[in-house]
């Protein structure tokens, strides 16, 4: 098993290594790491040195599902940097473009994987939890996605190994056997597999509220999927999230005064406010953490957590592996 940890080329995460990948480099060794899992958007690439890259994050559109079934939003009065963040792109023709460009950067860095969210979840919902839409809609508005996405590529397969991540909106929650099953077998392509984000699982179930009762619930869901499912279980988004009480919360969050006629960056601001606190990124301290891991026994780990100094991200990582060291997997 690899271990990576999370990065962007954002600018506010690659000032806390002064932009240097030689410091980048010293920090995996400093910890054990195997390199870095990496955002990677249709963007051209700066100079990235290749044989720190295990795997890249390919991009959420949160709103890819409403604008596949609805080719008005690209008509709407919504300005264009709205419309590109949330549904990727102005047109299906450019979401798709944009998508195998992704797919295409993730190639020139060799990377052994991309992972793509199977989820759907616009800003007021993150707010109201009310949708019109099911896990089996969203799954088929992907796999019609992905298939058209791929087919242009040798073989109709894609050029990275797609990892589809599980959240805990309409989509993959991993909480549901039979709807796996549903999306999977709807795909035209072979080179795929899962990442399981244990954090995410989490936040699905709505009841995790101490680390290791959190750790028996993850294994409890595991234990309900058909075992071929788990063996395609390839990667591992590794993190806790508590955070049980909100996630019961139901929708009582009010939505901010005036936020229908706030700037879109700022309605995204408050709706990532948010969500931090539903999905907490924090690492596990309790050694057995590592019963999930020896349980889905995946290629890849990645300590993915939300990266605001180099303080925090050295004591997260040092805190998550010393509770795996002591576990034993």
């Amino acid at each position: 098993m690899k271990e990576l940890m999370n990065l962007s080329t954002f600018k506010v995460e690659m000032d806390i290594f002064d932009s240097d990948w030689g410091k980048i480099a010293n920090f995996l060794t400093r910890h054990q790491l195997d390199g870095i899992e990496l955002y990677v958007d249709h963007s051209p690439l700066p100079d990235i040195p290749a044989d720190l890259i295990g795997g890249v994050h390919l991009p959420y559109w949160m709103g890819r599902h409403r604008a596949w079934l609805d080719d008005t939003v690209f008509c709407s009065d919504v300005e264009d940097v709205e419309k590109i963040y949330l549904f990727g792109g102005l047109s299906r023709e450019e979401i798709l473009l944009n998508f195998r460009k992704s797919m295409e950067n993730a190639e020139s860095l060799d990377a052994a994987y991309g992972v793509f969210h199977v989820a759907y979840v616009e800003l007021e919902h993150v707010f109201t939890r009310r949708f019109d839409c099911t896990d089996h809609d969203v799954m088929d508005t992907t796999a019609e996605f992905l298939n058209e996405s791929v087919s242009s590529f040798p073989g109709g397969e894609p050029p990275v190994r797609l990892f589809f991540e599980n959240l805990w909106w309409p989509g993959l929650t991993f909480l549901d056997p039979g709807a796996i099953r549903h999306f999977t077998e709807q795909l035209d392509f072979d080179n795929w597999a899962f990442v399981l984000d244990v954090g995410h699982l989490m936040n699905a179930t709505m009841v995790c509220k101490k680390e290791e009762c959190a750790v028996d619930t993850v294994l409890e869901v595991l234990s309900k999927l058909p075992e071929d499912i788990v063996e395609r279980i390839e990667g591992m988004h590794f993190h806790h999230s508590l955070s049980g009480d909100i996630m019961q919360s139901g929708p009582d969050i009010p939505i901010p005064e005036g936020f229908a006629e706030m700037p879109f960056f700022d309605r995204l601001g408050k709706t990532m406010e948010i969500v931090e606190k539903m999905d907490q990124h924090m690492p596990f301290t309790h050694e057995r953490c590592s019963e999930i891991v020896e349980y889905v026994s995946p290629d890849y780990l990645t300590h993915e957590f939300i990266i605001h100094d180099l303080q925090s991200i050295d004591n997260k990582i040092r805190t998550q592996r010393s509770a795996l060291n002591r576990g034993v997997f």
